[in-house]
């Protein structure tokens, strides 16, 4: 095969560093590792040679101790950029030591350069062996997606194709037929960028997806090659490749180059099925016509998702007993945690629910409002509206003509509700005097058709927020109230209204025996900490609880338990609070105790708010 350019992989890791949610939270980072240092080597190069004077051509990986031919190449002479990595002499490549670094082959005014990554050798590879179990157990299915090339490395061009442009576009296509049936989907890069052969294999590995797919375009000095091609090295990657490469030449109809065997480096060193398709010769006129058409790229992204999922439904069990999965859900802040679980639960809305995500009081009675409306709850700064664009940007893209604002102008400002107005959307502020009186308020728009009132105390959240998704199930109101009194306009409220039960959540502690005596058909939920209190309003309630999607959420701030109980309401489901720092007996009860009942488990937020080694302890094997 002769292809032009390196394989280039980008392993985009986001973590959380944000203030509450945050595995996109605080503020996605770039896995980088050497990727820096090596493509300033590159840049070194392209400027002392000229970018239009270089070819760039396959990489080559070799282990600690090797020893390769070059083609022999008229004219060509070969250097290496670090003797301390390979040497060459003459045509034959030597490696001195462990790494990357690059060779650059003079003639005829050209520079040829060969990435070269040199490792110390097979062992690091966990699943090289063909004994691997047919099949894992999990709860979603995770394709890693790697289009070629980016950055200083373009990959091959010709005929008004550039590679490494348009397998991004192809990945993207992909990655949204993959999505809309349910898959998780992590992208080797999303723009054009640098990553190195080494940064490539370590960044899918630290994420195990089930499968590794790299879309690539091929090139040859005779402009009659043509077809498609796929490629595998490992035992286990072959019958990926077969799927793939049967999928795509069933759809395109072109010639078919067969699946074939060949140490490519991100199919030799990662450790789950990985294969390389080259989806076409770009130096064929015909196939580079084909390409470029957005019908003929249509073909190839839906050939790449059949033969995924296929493999994907013969290989991988979901939903079964053995290992329990979560996968994390996260913004770049507790905003844009809100605004993701919006695109996770609504194509389109008429309706949303504004809170603020600074303080929680007049929004932790607003899930069941979210349900009766079916409205999401997105989280708003007390800012201007256009110090925070995505706001009123993710309320257009789900075609929201009605909000309700909750609380008054110190939780919400004016300028947001002016600024919303402006946009055409109509406003509805729902606030009182103070928590108790806007509880009340909310509970006047909720109505009641159970006749069940649930409350809680207004100093505190984690109570409210265990019992709101069970609220918006049971279009049940949350009345706040103090610990020690029930405030006059809420008793006012339960007397006008025909309430025949009553759940107080929490201990006497948060609702006292006095609050509790002068309510109707009084039923506590509580438990020595707020953790045993969720578990106790989990339990009563488990008969109500769809288990398709359950969902864990930082018991010590708000912000994400709130945003995900409209969607946890919408869905039968329920939010499991956890301990940010240990892990709970009582969480992890509850978890095993329906874990082969489980669809998803999601967790909101990342290392920041919740570690992995505090899920762990909560018996989740596999954390995403």
């Amino acid at each position: 095969m002769t292809k032009k350019g390196f394989i280039f992989l980008l392993f985009t890791f986001i973590f959380s560093i944000a203030l509450t949610f945050n595995i996109k939270e605080v503020k996605a980072e770039s896995y980088e590792g050497n990727s820096v240092e090596i493509e300033s080597i590159l840049k070194d190069i392209v400027a002392r040679y000229g970018e239009e004077n270089i070819i760039f051509e396959d990489g080559i990986i070799l282990n600690q101790g090797e020893t390769i031919e070059l083609p022999e190449e008229l004219g060509i002479t070969w250097t290496s950029e670090d003797s301390n990595i390979v040497e060459v002499e003459g045509y034959t490549l030597i490696t001195t030591g462990v790494g990357t670094t690059f060779i650059i082959g003079e003639g005829d005014s050209k520079y040829h350069i060969r990435e070269v990554y040199v490792s110390a050798g097979y062992e690091s590879i966990a699943t090289f062996s063909s004994d691997i179990p047919k099949s894992r157990i999990k709860s979603q299915y995770v394709v890693y997606l790697d289009p070629g090339h980016g950055g200083y490395d373009p990959g091959a061009s010709g005929n008004g194709i550039i590679e490494k442009n348009l397998v991004l576009d192809l990945a993207f296509k992909v990655k949204e037929k993959l999505e809309s049936a349910g898959v998780k989907v992590i992208m080797s890069r999303t723009s054009d960028v640098y990553v190195s052969l080494q940064d490539r294999a370590s960044g899918a590995n630290s994420l195990n997806p089930d499968i590794f797919i790299s879309i690539h375009i091929n090139s040859a000095g005779a402009t009659s090659a043509s077809g498609i091609e796929t490629y595998y090295y490992k035992s286990i990657d072959k019958p990926l490749a077969d799927k793939l490469q049967a999928k795509l030449i069933s759809y395109t109809g072109a010639l078919n180059r067969k699946v074939k065997w060949e140490s490519f480096y991100v199919v030799r060193e990662t450790n789950m099925p990985s294969s390389l398709v080259e989806i076409g010769f770009l130096t064929n006129v015909n196939e580079a016509n084909n390409m470029k058409s957005a019908s003929y790229q249509e073909k190839l992204a839906n050939a790449i998702f059949d033969g995924s999922i296929n493999y994907l439904r013969e290989n991988i069990d979901l939903g079964s007993n053995g290992i329990l999965e979560g996968n994390r859900i996260y913004g770049n802040n507790r905003y844009e945690t809100s605004y993701e679980i919006l695109n996770r639960g609504w194509n389109s809305s008429e309706y949303a629910i504004l809170a603020s995500g600074v303080d929680y009081p007049d929004a932790l009675c607003a899930a069941p409002l979210a349900s009766k409306y079916d409205a999401p709850i997105l989280l708003v700064d007390n800012t201007s509206l256009s110090n925070q664009p995505n706001l009123l940007a993710s309320l257009k893209a789900k075609g929201v003509s009605k909000v309700f604002i909750i609380g008054g102008t110190t939780a919400v400002s004016s300028e947001v509700e002016s600024g919303i107005r402006a946009a055409g959307i109509n406003v509805t502020r729902v606030g009182g005097s103070d928590r108790y009186e806007t509880s009340v308020k909310i509970a006047q728009l909720v109505g009641s058709t159970t006749g069940e009132v649930a409350i809680a105390n207004g100093l505190d959240f984690a109570d409210g927020l265990s019992i709101s998704s069970i609220a918006a199930i049971r279009n049940m109101p949350i009345l706040l109230t103090d610990s020690r009194s029930l405030p006059s306009v809420v008793s006012n409220y339960v007397n006008s209204v025909n309430i025949n039960k009553t759940y107080v959540i929490g201990s006497e502690v948060a609702v006292s025996s006095n609050v509790a005596n002068s309510l109707k058909n009084v039923e506590r939920l509580g438990g020595a900490n707020r953790y045993e209190t969720n578990r106790n309003i989990f339990n009563r309630f488990k008969s109500d609880i769809g288990l398709n999607n359950l969902y864990i959420a930082s018991g010590r701030d708000f912000p994400d338990a709130l945003s995900i109980s409209a969607l946890a309401g919408k869905d039968n489901n329920f939010v499991l609070l956890s301990n940010t720092n240990y892990s709970e007996e009582s969480i992890r009860d509850t978890l095993s105790s329906v874990k082969t009942s489980i669809g998803n488990l999601y967790i909101l937020g990342g290392q920041v708010v919740i570690p992995d080694s505090v899920l762990k302890g909560l018996g989740i094997s596999y954390i995403r």
